[in-house]
């Protein structure tokens, strides 16, 4: 297993450098995070992805998390998914989730009877969008269904800066936990820099040996 795989956080308090959409979600949770659409947007590698799984497991068990890829969801897709979502799910959890990946590939199509599903979204779904940044330029320039999509959603914008230093220590946690660390803290910041902040490819080079002397 890749080390951004295995050290993908699996609670709230191993997730770094985005307390601001922390704490508006540990706001949201005390009415509730389900029946709601939820828009992560950020640079690749610093967190949508995790989030999304970590909002939808509080919902739903994993079994009930469903990965969508969105350019590859059709209108049949979307029929099925909202017939499935009338129903609780079987489990621990009675909740179901939804995961659209990469959402600016969306088509127009799909967005247009996304806006009708989450117009009348069960109480014990949720559903999560994640995308870019440039992809979600890109969205709103290509429809102009995007922005009443988005208008339906609680926006999660991640941070794009000040990442580096928490990117940088919790790196080096990872490359010490893994016998890869021969450097000091400084170095883990440049290679953060490097990225631009792409955790999967920071981790990705640590792997290769990159912070051993």
């Amino acid at each position: 297993m890749q080390l951004h795989e295995e050290y993908r956080p699996k609670r709230w308090s191993g997730v770094v450098g985005q307390d601001k959409v922390l704490s508006k979600l540990d706001r949201l949770r005390k009415r509730g995070l389900s029946g709601r659409a939820y828009w992560i947007s950020g640079q690749s590698g610093t967190g949508k992805t995790t989030i999304a799984k970590l909002i939808a497991t509080e919902i739903a068990d994993d079994f009930n998390v469903l990965e969508v890829d969105a350019e590859k969801c059709t209108l049949a897709r979307l029929t099925d998914i909202e017939r499935e979502m009338r129903c609780t799910a079987i489990g621990e959890k009675n909740g179901r989730a939804y995961i659209f990946n990469e959402s600016h590939g969306l088509s127009k199509s799909a967005i247009r009877q996304l806006l009708v599903l989450l117009e009348r979204l069960p109480q014990h779904v949720v559903v999560i969008f994640t995308t870019t940044v440039e992809g979600q330029e890109s969205l709103f320039d290509d429809t102009d269904d995007a922005s009443p999509l988005l208008s339906r959603c609680i926006e999660l914008p991640l941070s794009r800066r000040d990442l580096a230093k928490a990117f940088a220590e919790r790196a080096r946690e990872i490359a010490q936990a893994e016998n890869m660390d021969g450097r000091p803290v400084e170095d883990y910041v440049k290679l953060v820099k490097k990225h631009r902040n792409n955790f999967r490819a920071i981790l990705q080079e640590i792997e290769l040996g990159a912070m051993l002397d």
